[in-house]
């Protein structure tokens, strides 16, 4: 039979990382192509994986715990900062681009983390 290759947790991560560092930098309007249908593929597969991995290598929690993370550090390195240096107007229409993208970024992490979404919570 044959086996898949174990995937640590440092090393998947490392890789979902990559995936997201891409998705922020599409979000804050930076040079980068869009997500291909194989980088796709490959983030929701990777986490798939280290999912359904056998004991002690199924990293569901920790992956669920690094998701979270996840929004939390861009949320306080990015979205805070830029609305704390706003006022006024500028705040509002800050705050709603700010929205936007959290919803882009929302719907695409959902996307990758989708078998977590689904089969762990």
């Amino acid at each position: 039979m044959n086996q898949r290759k174990i995937i640590e947790l440092e090393e998947g991560w490392d890789f979902m990382q990559k995936g997201i560092s891409k998705l922020r930098r599409i979000l804050e309007g930076l040079p980068e192509a869009q997500f291909s249908s194989e980088e796709y593929m490959m983030l929701y597969t990777t986490i798939y994986n280290m999912c359904t991995q056998k004991p002690p290598h199924d990293y569901s929690q920790q992956l669920y715990e690094k998701y979270k993370e996840a929004f939390e550090e861009y949320i306080n390195l990015t979205v805070l900062p830029s609305l704390i240096e706003k006022h006024d107007e500028f705040m509002l229409t800050e705050l709603v681009k700010r929205w936007e993208n959290h919803k882009v970024m929302v719907r695409w992490l959902s996307r990758f983390f989708h078998y977590l979404d689904r089969y762990f919570i």
